[in-house]
Protein backbone atom coordinates (compact mmCIF):
# COMPACT_ATOMS: atom_id res chain seq x y z
CA UNK A 1 0.00 0.00 0.00
CA UNK A 2 1.46 3.24 -0.91
CA UNK A 3 2.42 5.85 1.85
CA UNK A 4 0.09 8.83 1.58
CA UNK A 5 1.49 12.18 1.17
CA UNK A 6 2.25 14.73 4.07
CA UNK A 7 -0.71 17.47 4.67
CA UNK A 8 1.53 20.02 4.73
CA UNK A 9 0.04 23.70 5.01
CA UNK A 10 0.82 27.23 6.91
CA UNK A 11 -0.20 27.89 9.93
CA UNK A 12 -1.41 24.15 10.84
CA UNK A 13 -0.56 22.65 13.56
CA UNK A 14 1.57 19.49 13.47
CA UNK A 15 2.75 16.58 15.69
CA UNK A 16 6.30 15.42 14.33
CA UNK A 17 7.41 12.09 15.56
CA UNK A 18 10.79 11.03 14.26
CA UNK A 19 12.38 7.48 15.06
CA UNK A 20 15.98 6.04 14.94
CA UNK A 21 16.38 2.53 13.17
CA UNK A 22 15.79 -0.57 15.18
CA UNK A 23 18.63 -0.87 17.94
CA UNK A 24 20.24 2.27 17.06
CA UNK A 25 20.01 5.84 19.60
CA UNK A 26 19.40 8.80 18.24
CA UNK A 27 21.06 10.41 21.47
CA UNK A 28 24.24 8.92 22.93
CA UNK A 29 24.98 11.59 25.33
CA UNK A 30 23.59 15.26 26.62
CA UNK A 31 26.31 16.70 23.81
CA UNK A 32 24.10 15.25 20.98
CA UNK A 33 20.73 16.47 22.53
CA UNK A 34 22.49 20.21 23.22
CA UNK A 35 23.70 19.71 19.14
CA UNK A 36 20.35 18.80 18.02
CA UNK A 37 18.40 21.75 19.86
CA UNK A 38 21.22 24.06 18.59
CA UNK A 39 20.72 23.05 15.22
CA UNK A 40 16.74 23.71 15.74
CA UNK A 41 16.92 27.08 16.85
CA UNK A 42 18.40 29.07 13.99
CA UNK A 43 15.99 27.07 11.71
CA UNK A 44 12.52 27.69 13.42
CA UNK A 45 13.88 31.31 12.69
CA UNK A 46 14.84 31.14 9.50
CA UNK A 47 11.36 29.51 8.82
CA UNK A 48 9.50 31.14 11.07
CA UNK A 49 8.08 28.08 12.80
CA UNK A 50 6.77 28.03 16.08
CA UNK A 51 7.86 25.40 18.25
CA UNK A 52 4.78 25.13 21.11
CA UNK A 53 6.34 21.67 22.81
CA UNK A 54 9.31 19.07 22.55
CA UNK A 55 10.70 16.39 24.08
CA UNK A 56 14.08 14.70 23.08
CA UNK A 57 13.50 10.84 23.87
CA UNK A 58 17.09 8.47 23.25
CA UNK A 59 15.72 6.51 20.54
CA UNK A 60 12.94 8.94 19.64
CA UNK A 61 11.70 12.48 19.51
CA UNK A 62 8.48 14.95 19.52
CA UNK A 63 8.22 18.32 17.97
CA UNK A 64 4.55 20.10 18.31
CA UNK A 65 5.42 22.63 15.49
CA UNK A 66 3.30 25.19 13.91
CA UNK A 67 4.65 26.78 10.48
CA UNK A 68 3.67 30.52 9.88
CA UNK A 69 4.95 31.62 6.60
CA UNK A 70 6.68 28.34 4.93
CA UNK A 71 5.82 23.96 4.77
CA UNK A 72 6.86 22.54 7.46
CA UNK A 73 9.48 20.34 4.96
CA UNK A 74 11.85 23.42 4.91
CA UNK A 75 12.54 23.12 8.45
CA UNK A 76 12.57 19.11 8.50
CA UNK A 77 14.84 18.26 5.89
CA UNK A 78 17.97 20.30 7.13
CA UNK A 79 17.28 19.62 10.18
CA UNK A 80 17.71 15.90 9.73
CA UNK A 81 20.11 15.47 6.72
CA UNK A 82 22.48 17.67 9.43
CA UNK A 83 22.02 16.05 11.95
CA UNK A 84 22.51 12.55 10.93
CA UNK A 85 25.50 13.92 9.13
CA UNK A 86 27.16 15.01 12.31
CA UNK A 87 26.21 12.40 14.47
CA UNK A 88 27.62 10.07 11.79
CA UNK A 89 30.83 11.91 11.79
CA UNK A 90 31.20 12.09 15.68
CA UNK A 91 30.66 8.40 16.42
CA UNK A 92 32.57 6.91 13.47
CA UNK A 93 29.31 4.97 11.94
CA UNK A 94 27.87 4.56 8.60
CA UNK A 95 24.01 3.97 7.23
CA UNK A 96 20.70 5.73 7.79
CA UNK A 97 19.85 6.68 11.42
CA UNK A 98 15.77 7.70 10.86
CA UNK A 99 13.43 5.00 10.86
CA UNK A 100 12.02 6.28 7.23
CA UNK A 101 10.56 9.24 6.98
CA UNK A 102 9.43 11.32 10.02
CA UNK A 103 5.71 11.40 10.73
CA UNK A 104 3.88 14.08 10.69
CA UNK A 105 0.17 14.40 12.15
CA UNK A 106 -1.75 17.51 11.45
CA UNK A 107 -3.64 18.80 14.63
CA UNK A 108 -6.93 21.09 15.34
CA UNK A 109 -5.99 23.69 17.68
CA UNK A 110 -8.81 24.07 19.57
CA UNK A 111 -9.51 20.29 20.14
CA UNK A 112 -5.99 18.79 20.99
CA UNK A 113 -3.62 21.88 21.29
CA UNK A 114 -3.47 21.24 25.46
CA UNK A 115 -3.18 17.05 25.26
CA UNK A 116 -0.75 17.27 22.87
CA UNK A 117 1.55 19.49 25.08
CA UNK A 118 0.89 17.19 28.04
CA UNK A 119 1.28 14.30 26.17
CA UNK A 120 5.40 15.53 24.89
CA UNK A 121 5.90 17.07 28.11
CA UNK A 122 5.27 14.34 30.67
CA UNK A 123 7.21 11.92 28.13
CA UNK A 124 10.46 11.98 30.28
CA UNK A 125 8.71 10.97 33.42
CA UNK A 126 6.69 8.02 31.56
CA UNK A 127 9.74 6.65 30.16
CA UNK A 128 11.83 6.90 33.06
CA UNK A 129 13.99 9.37 31.94
CA UNK A 130 13.52 11.42 35.42
CA UNK A 131 11.63 9.44 38.50
CA UNK A 132 9.04 12.52 39.95
CA UNK A 133 7.00 14.84 38.82
CA UNK A 134 9.18 17.73 40.06
CA UNK A 135 12.38 16.61 38.40
CA UNK A 136 10.66 17.36 35.17
CA UNK A 137 10.98 21.50 35.91
CA UNK A 138 14.58 21.17 35.89
CA UNK A 139 14.68 18.48 32.81
CA UNK A 140 16.46 20.29 30.16
CA UNK A 141 15.41 17.66 27.09
CA UNK A 142 12.14 18.84 27.26
CA UNK A 143 9.73 21.98 27.19
CA UNK A 144 8.12 21.93 30.22
CA UNK A 145 10.74 23.98 32.40
CA UNK A 146 10.40 26.66 29.82
CA UNK A 147 6.28 26.89 30.24
CA UNK A 148 6.82 27.41 34.15
CA UNK A 149 9.61 30.05 33.87
CA UNK A 150 12.48 27.39 35.52
CA UNK A 151 14.58 27.86 32.14
CA UNK A 152 14.29 30.13 29.43
CA UNK A 153 14.75 29.46 25.83
CA UNK A 154 13.51 32.24 23.34
CA UNK A 155 12.58 29.84 20.32
CA UNK A 156 9.96 28.22 22.29
CA UNK A 157 6.53 29.42 21.70
CA UNK A 158 5.73 29.66 25.49
CA UNK A 159 3.11 32.46 25.13
CA UNK A 160 0.82 30.57 22.61
CA UNK A 161 0.47 27.49 24.80
CA UNK A 162 -0.18 29.66 27.87
CA UNK A 163 -2.63 31.83 26.36
CA UNK A 164 -4.65 28.84 25.50
CA UNK A 165 -5.03 28.12 29.64
CA UNK A 166 -6.41 31.66 30.65
CA UNK A 167 -5.90 35.21 30.37
CA UNK A 168 -3.52 36.79 32.99
CA UNK A 169 -0.02 34.99 33.29
CA UNK A 170 -0.46 33.90 37.01
CA UNK A 171 -4.12 32.12 36.18
CA UNK A 172 -2.27 30.38 33.28
CA UNK A 173 0.60 29.18 35.15
CA UNK A 174 -1.81 27.66 37.61
CA UNK A 175 -3.73 26.09 35.01
CA UNK A 176 -0.96 24.57 33.06
CA UNK A 177 0.53 23.41 36.45
CA UNK A 178 -2.52 21.64 37.17
CA UNK A 179 -3.67 20.35 34.12
CA UNK A 180 -0.34 18.53 33.93
CA UNK A 181 -0.61 17.08 37.31
CA UNK A 182 -4.16 15.98 36.12
CA UNK A 183 -2.21 13.34 33.42
CA UNK A 184 0.39 11.93 35.26
CA UNK A 185 -1.51 8.85 35.93
CA UNK A 186 -2.89 8.46 32.82
CA UNK A 187 0.03 6.06 31.24
CA UNK A 188 0.46 5.90 27.49
CA UNK A 189 -1.93 7.54 25.10
CA UNK A 190 -0.91 6.39 22.13
CA UNK A 191 -4.20 7.48 20.54
CA UNK A 192 -2.10 11.25 20.50
CA UNK A 193 0.65 9.87 18.29
CA UNK A 194 -1.43 9.90 15.28
CA UNK A 195 -4.82 10.03 13.50
CA UNK A 196 -8.03 8.45 12.44
CA UNK A 197 -11.50 7.51 13.50
CA UNK A 198 -10.34 5.23 16.22
CA UNK A 199 -7.77 7.99 17.75
CA UNK A 200 -10.96 10.78 17.53
CA UNK A 201 -13.26 8.63 19.75
CA UNK A 202 -10.55 7.79 22.42
CA UNK A 203 -9.74 10.85 23.04
CA UNK A 204 -13.75 12.21 23.02
CA UNK A 205 -12.36 14.67 20.52
CA UNK A 206 -15.98 13.70 18.57
CA UNK A 207 -18.37 10.32 19.40
CA UNK A 208 -19.59 9.81 15.96
CA UNK A 209 -16.99 11.24 12.88
CA UNK A 210 -18.36 10.97 9.56
CA UNK A 211 -14.98 11.84 8.25
CA UNK A 212 -11.37 10.84 9.35
CA UNK A 213 -8.01 10.55 8.03
CA UNK A 214 -4.57 8.92 9.71
CA UNK A 215 -2.97 12.05 9.06
CA UNK A 216 -5.31 14.03 10.88
CA UNK A 217 -6.48 14.33 14.55
CA UNK A 218 -9.66 16.44 15.10
CA UNK A 219 -13.14 16.35 14.07
CA UNK A 220 -14.99 15.50 10.79
CA UNK A 221 -15.35 19.39 9.92
CA UNK A 222 -11.48 19.47 10.04
CA UNK A 223 -11.09 16.56 7.88
CA UNK A 224 -13.06 17.93 5.68
CA UNK A 225 -11.75 21.66 5.76
CA UNK A 226 -8.17 19.97 4.95
CA UNK A 227 -8.97 17.36 2.12
CA UNK A 228 -10.84 20.80 0.34
CA UNK A 229 -7.53 22.84 0.99
CA UNK A 230 -5.80 19.66 -0.21
CA UNK A 231 -7.66 19.69 -3.62
CA UNK A 232 -8.26 23.18 -4.10
CA UNK A 233 -3.70 23.49 -3.88
CA UNK A 234 -4.01 20.70 -6.87
CA UNK A 235 -6.27 22.40 -8.72
CA UNK A 236 -5.22 23.87 -12.07
CA UNK A 237 -5.32 28.03 -11.67
CA UNK A 238 -6.58 30.51 -14.46
CA UNK A 239 -4.62 33.38 -14.61
CA UNK A 240 -4.70 36.90 -15.59
CA UNK A 241 -4.61 35.96 -19.39
CA UNK A 242 -8.02 34.20 -19.19
CA UNK A 243 -9.53 36.56 -16.73
CA UNK A 244 -8.66 39.51 -19.39
CA UNK A 245 -10.79 38.30 -21.79
CA UNK A 246 -13.67 36.77 -20.15
CA UNK A 247 -16.98 38.35 -20.39
CA UNK A 248 -17.07 39.84 -16.82
CA UNK A 249 -13.82 40.90 -15.78
CA UNK A 250 -14.18 41.99 -12.21
CA UNK A 251 -16.48 39.93 -10.45
CA UNK A 252 -16.05 40.68 -7.05
CA UNK A 253 -15.36 44.17 -6.36
CA UNK A 254 -11.86 45.37 -4.80
CA UNK A 255 -13.38 46.50 -0.89
CA UNK A 256 -14.79 43.39 -1.16
CA UNK A 257 -12.04 41.46 -1.16
CA UNK A 258 -10.29 43.25 0.94
CA UNK A 259 -12.91 42.15 3.40
CA UNK A 260 -13.22 38.71 2.31
CA UNK A 261 -9.31 38.15 3.00
CA UNK A 262 -9.74 40.47 6.65
CA UNK A 263 -12.05 38.01 7.35
CA UNK A 264 -10.34 34.99 6.38
CA UNK A 265 -6.89 35.97 8.29
CA UNK A 266 -8.78 37.45 11.41
CA UNK A 267 -8.29 41.46 10.50
CA UNK A 268 -10.46 44.36 10.14
CA UNK A 269 -10.81 45.62 6.55
CA UNK A 270 -8.93 48.90 7.87
CA UNK A 271 -5.75 47.02 9.38
CA UNK A 272 -5.65 45.74 5.46
CA UNK A 273 -5.86 49.11 3.94
CA UNK A 274 -2.79 50.43 5.94
CA UNK A 275 0.37 49.74 5.06
CA UNK A 276 2.17 48.03 8.32
CA UNK A 277 5.11 45.66 8.87
CA UNK A 278 2.99 43.18 11.06
CA UNK A 279 3.42 39.59 8.93
CA UNK A 280 -0.48 39.07 8.93
CA UNK A 281 -1.20 42.52 7.71
CA UNK A 282 1.63 42.07 5.00
CA UNK A 283 0.20 38.55 3.98
CA UNK A 284 -3.22 39.59 3.45
CA UNK A 285 -2.44 43.08 1.13
CA UNK A 286 -0.18 40.33 -0.81
CA UNK A 287 -3.55 38.13 -1.63
CA UNK A 288 -5.78 41.41 -1.76
CA UNK A 289 -3.13 42.14 -5.09
CA UNK A 290 -3.54 38.30 -6.46
CA UNK A 291 -7.10 38.27 -6.28
CA UNK A 292 -8.22 41.52 -7.15
CA UNK A 293 -6.00 42.25 -9.40
CA UNK A 294 -5.02 38.28 -11.35
CA UNK A 295 -7.87 36.71 -10.27
CA UNK A 296 -10.90 39.44 -10.73
CA UNK A 297 -8.96 41.58 -13.33
CA UNK A 298 -8.99 44.90 -11.50
CA UNK A 299 -6.36 47.65 -13.11
CA UNK A 300 -3.55 47.89 -11.00
CA UNK A 301 -4.13 51.75 -10.62
CA UNK A 302 -7.33 50.57 -8.87
CA UNK A 303 -6.12 47.83 -6.27
CA UNK A 304 -3.30 50.77 -5.44
CA UNK A 305 -5.27 52.97 -4.59
CA UNK A 306 -7.88 51.06 -2.17
CA UNK A 307 -4.22 49.67 -0.21
CA UNK A 308 -2.63 52.72 -0.33
CA UNK A 309 0.66 51.70 -2.69
CA UNK A 310 2.74 52.77 -5.62
CA UNK A 311 0.84 51.02 -8.79
CA UNK A 312 4.42 49.63 -9.88
CA UNK A 313 4.16 47.58 -6.42
CA UNK A 314 0.82 45.25 -7.10
CA UNK A 315 2.57 42.73 -9.85
CA UNK A 316 5.17 41.91 -6.56
CA UNK A 317 2.44 42.07 -4.04
CA UNK A 318 0.38 39.57 -6.33
CA UNK A 319 3.18 36.93 -7.05
CA UNK A 320 3.89 37.23 -3.40
CA UNK A 321 -0.12 36.44 -2.63
CA UNK A 322 -0.42 33.41 -5.15
CA UNK A 323 2.11 31.70 -3.12
CA UNK A 324 0.72 32.51 -0.08
CA UNK A 325 -2.52 31.25 -1.27
CA UNK A 326 -0.66 27.71 -2.37
CA UNK A 327 0.57 27.41 1.25
CA UNK A 328 -1.75 28.88 3.47
CA UNK A 329 -5.08 26.01 4.21
CA UNK A 330 -7.30 28.97 5.69
CA UNK A 331 -7.47 30.76 2.53
CA UNK A 332 -8.49 27.77 0.04
CA UNK A 333 -12.15 29.30 -0.04
CA UNK A 334 -11.18 32.42 -1.18
CA UNK A 335 -9.28 31.70 -4.30
CA UNK A 336 -12.73 29.81 -5.82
Amino acid sequence: MPTLARIDQVELLQHVIVKAVPGQRLFEDDTDRDIFLRMLEPLLARTETQCLAWVLLPDHFHLLLRPTRQRLTTLMLPLLVGYARGFNKRHGRRGRLFRGRYKSVACEDNTVLKELVRYLHLHPLRSGEVAKYKDLESHPWCGHGAIIGSSVLGWQSVGEVLKSFGTTKVRCLLAYRRFMKAGVGQGERRELAGGGKLRVRRLGVEAHPTRCDGRVLGTSAFVQELEEAQEWSRAQVRGRAANLFAPKRAVVSVSEVVEKVAAALGLSPEQVRVPSRLPEVRMARSVVCYLAYIRNGHPGKVVAAELGVAHSTICAGALAGEALLSNDYRLYRLRR
